[in-house]
């Protein structure tokens, strides 16, 4: 009997023991369920908080350009929002060290402009917001965070950053570019070379490269398949280091071309294989053509002539002749390049990047119309040199575009780890 019962307390506390554990367990996923929630829930709230100061600040932006607004506000770029939420401005306050205007704080929720940030392609490095003066565009960060407590009892319980770029009323819009490099009228063998193994087209979701002319895209795939240069992607695939092997396939891109952004191909370049209507296009934003305009025209360089450099950094730039150097004085030219004389040539230490799209063409005068003649792109020796499509001064349409109102370029959340 004895033997019995105490049988019957190991069972019991054995069974003690697991109820217990699976409580615990229990209780534990319970736990880090109620985390995960709670993480969640906070998301939401710096997310949300986030969005809504790049909201107040669109709304800033666009009362500048309605009847009686304030315009561009160049003069006042270094101070226009130090300030505080009361004057409906957005503070440059950072709570870790602190909140000074707790009227800016709202159930925990707290949004601000962290004013050192170093916006990528900003020409002021360390600068929040970045003001471009020669496109009218601004790119801004706005901090959104979830915090408890005030002063230096300030406890961040999370955060989101959000970027967004506006573009003012009036800018000037280009029709769409088909690839990263359009290459316009015959490109003849030998035309086309790009003999540096730090040379880079990346056509994003577009096409790397676009010809006219079957026989001028295989003068280009086969210059492609014979030098050392060109990594179609900018993402080391075919960039030298595989001795070619891989060239042809990153500029052809199989099925998943144009997808890929490394594709050349010949296409219908639209407008732009009408040397006609690129004339009348240029003509429009250059009235004074083919002499420059008397005065500077907003978000557009143009030079008539033959240049060595690219001598500007932003916006729209037409040359009417040839370039012989192709280097640029910034080494990133945000912007769309327009080259008619139907020659692009650099080489030896270039570094350059072109972040939106450039056009090759050689426009000639045809009686009482233009032509096409030869086109020759030609990259050597050190010419570090990369291409990179970006939109954001195109437009879809088939015509020169103005902007008629604010227009939101990109709003995209960026992650906090990546802000320098």
């Amino acid at each position: 009997m004895k033997e019995q019962q105490g049988s019957v307390l190991i069972i019991t506390v054995v069974v003690l023991f697991a109820a217990t554990m699976i409580s615990l367990y229990a209780m534990r996923g319970t736990i880090i369920q109620d985390k995960m929630t709670a993480n969640i829930n906070n998301k939401v709230i710096t997310t949300n908080t986030a969005e809504d100061g790049a909201t107040q600040f669109l709304n800033w932006f666009g009362g500048r350009f309605k009847t009686g607004g304030s315009g561009w506000p160049s003069s006042e770029q270094s101070t226009v929002w130090q300030g505080n939420i009361d004057d409906g401005l957005i503070p440059y306050d950072d709570p870790v060290d602190g909140v000074a205007n707790t009227g800016n704080i709202q159930n925990g929720r707290y949004y601000w402009i962290r004013k050192n940030t170093d916006i990528s392609g900003c020409l002021e490095p360390n600068t929040n917001p970045c003001w471009d003066n020669d496109n009218h565009q601004v790119t801004v960060q706005i901090t959104g965070n979830l915090i408890k407590g005030t002063g230096r009892d300030t406890k961040i319980l999370g955060e989101s950053i959000y970027q967004v770029r506006f573009a003012a009323p009036q800018a000037i819009r280009l029709p769409e570019l088909p690839a990263a490099l359009t290459l316009a009228g015959n490109v003849a063998p030998g035309k086309y070379e790009a003999n540096s193994n730090n040379f880079a087209i990346d056509g994003k979701n577009k096409l790397a490269i676009a010809t006219m002319y079957s026989d001028s895209n295989d003068s280009v795939i086969e210059a492609i398949k014979a030098t050392n240069s060109g990594n179609g992607n900018g993402n080391g695939n075919g960039n030298g280091n595989d001795n070619g092997k891989n060239k042809e396939l990153d500029y052809t891109g199989g099925s998943e071309c144009p997808s890929s952004g490394a594709c050349v191909k010949n296409v219908d370049l639209g407008l732009w294989e009408d040397a006609n209507e690129v004339m009348k296009l240029v003509k429009s934003i250059v009235p004074s053509y083919p002499n420059p305009p008397s005065t500077p025209i907003p978000n557009v360089t143009y030079i008539n002539g033959n240049v060595s450099k690219i001598p500007a950094c932003t916006g729209i730039i037409i040359i009417n002749g040839d370039v012989t150097d192709g280097k640029s004085e910034c080494g990133e030219i945000r912007g769309i390049v327009l080259i008619l004389g139907g020659l692009y040539h650099i080489q030896g230490g270039g570094n350059t990047v072109v972040n939106g799209a450039l056009y090759v063409a050689n426009i000639e005068a045809d009686g009482a119309g233009y032509k096409f003649g030869d086109t020759q792109f030609t990259v050597n020796g050190g010419g570090n040199m990369e291409i990179k499509y970006n939109s954001e001064l195109m437009n879809t349409g088939t015509g020169l575009g103005y902007t008629s109102g604010i227009s939101v370029l990109s709003w995209n959340e960026v992650n906090p780890e990546n802000i320098e």
